[in-house]
């Protein structure tokens, strides 16, 4: 226990329960998520593969880029999608990612997926890439 009002140190280092050290609590909670960010293959989104995350996909434990963002906010049901820099992270989350990411999401929402015959065949085109998304996520169909 921390200063005596029932808060708490967690697993992911983060404080729980709010309290006096709270803003020193979610510094170290964003630092994870930042680091999380930077190592091997959540430096790059996943959905696009484009370098350089700025956002996490709470939903899905992953790391997109601020276009594929967007996207995911306009599936149905919509991701709950986080700004790396511009907001805090609980504890639970901060594990939720620690335990998921990139890799694990392709082995989870691309399993059986084939970028020669399934692959989004235009990026670019903002339709297509969200039909993708929705055979991802709302169909499950890889």
């Amino acid at each position: 226990q921390v200063g005596g009002g029932g808060v708490g140190v967690g697993r992911g280092g983060c404080l729980v329960n709010g309290g006096a050290d709270f803003g020193a609590a979610a510094e170290i909670c964003a630092r994870k998520v930042r680091e999380l960010a930077q190592s091997g293959v959540n430096k790059h989104c996943f959905e696009c593969s484009q370098p350089g995350v700025t956002y996490t996909d709470i939903t899905a434990g992953c790391f997109v880029c601020t276009s594929c963002s967007g996207m995911l906010r306009g599936l149905n049901p919509p991701h709950r999608v986080k700004s790396i820099s511009m907001t805090t992270f609980s504890q639970q989350e901060v594990e939720f990612l620690q335990n998921h990411g990139n890799e694990v999401g392709r082995r989870t929402w691309l399993c059986v997926f084939d970028p020669k015959t399934d692959g989004c065949s235009d990026m670019k085109d903002s339709q297509k890439f969200k039909e993708f998304l929705q055979d991802k996520y709302e169909k499950k169909k890889w």
